[in-house]
């Protein structure tokens, strides 16, 4: 279930550079290109006690010693909790026992999703926050263009906004490559303004060893932020963590 908590800086989205506790679940349903995580239930869980270290526990009963391990890992700049994965709402049921005592404890809580569960959220009021990571049919290689693509896009924005009706404060994010629509981008940001006043972080692709995948240029950039500008706030957040070399 669990395969990793630690304690790190969000190197991506509206959050960036704030201190978190990560707590990583194993496995995920989509499979894009360029995710950097296996997609495997195997192996025991860890923890890294001291950030920055590279020392790593194996800790068999973590999911039963969850919070203990949070209140050691525990520093006065600690913003939230972030319950990442893989695709942690493939677990939502062992997060709605824990989000709320942790949150009893003072905890702030936050999700990182891919959005394609919207019912596991629909009545979820103990997430402070959330990212919820909008997919683009480039991300994949084993998909219907159209009609999976699609599918998966509806359920990403009935995610977005569940958690908005629930008072969480919830953001998009959407990376993007050389060959990203414009056009795609800008019906996204203006799809999630329909919902409320959310922002659109915009991560460009960090190149990846061994893929031919190439991050878009300053001036498409530029012009993807004043097309989504029109709709919401919009930021670029490049993965920060990458470059300083983190968890």
């Amino acid at each position: 279930m669990i395969r990793e908590v630690f304690s790190s800086i969000m190197g991506e989205g509206k959050y960036i550079g704030k201190r978190f506790i990560f707590v990583r679940f194993k496995k995920c349903p989509l499979n894009c290109i360029y995710c950097d995580e296996p997609n495997t239930a195997e192996g025991i869980p860890k923890v890294e006690y001291i950030s920055g270290s590279d020392v790593i526990k194996e800790v068999p009963d973590l999911q039963n010693c969850l919070i203990e391990t949070i209140d050691e890992l525990k520093t006065p700049d600690l913003f939230a909790i972030s319950f990442t994965g893989g695709e942690p709402l493939v677990y939502s049921k062992y997060i709605e026992t824990y989000a709320p005592k942790l949150r009893e404890k003072g905890y702030k809580t936050f999700l990182e999703s891919n959005g394609m569960f919207p019912e596991a959220v629909k009545d979820a009021k103990y997430y402070d926050y959330a990212s919820i990571d909008i997919k683009l049919p480039e991300h994949f290689d084993n998909v219907n263009k159209v009609i999976e693509w699609e599918d998966l896009y509806k359920k990403e924005l009935k995610t977005i906004e569940n958690l908005y009706k629930n008072g969480t404060e919830v953001y998009a994010k959407v990376v993007i490559f050389e060959n990203t629509s414009n056009e795609l981008i800008e019906k996204i940001a203006k799809d999630i303004s329909n919902i409320g006043n959310i922002t659109l972080c915009i991560q460009p692709i960090t190149p990846i060893k061994g893929l031919d995948i190439k991050p878009p240029a300053q001036k498409k950039i530029f012009k993807i932020m004043e097309l989504c500008g029109k709709y919401t706030d919009v930021m670029f957040t490049p993965q920060i963590h990458k470059w300083m070399n983190m968890l």
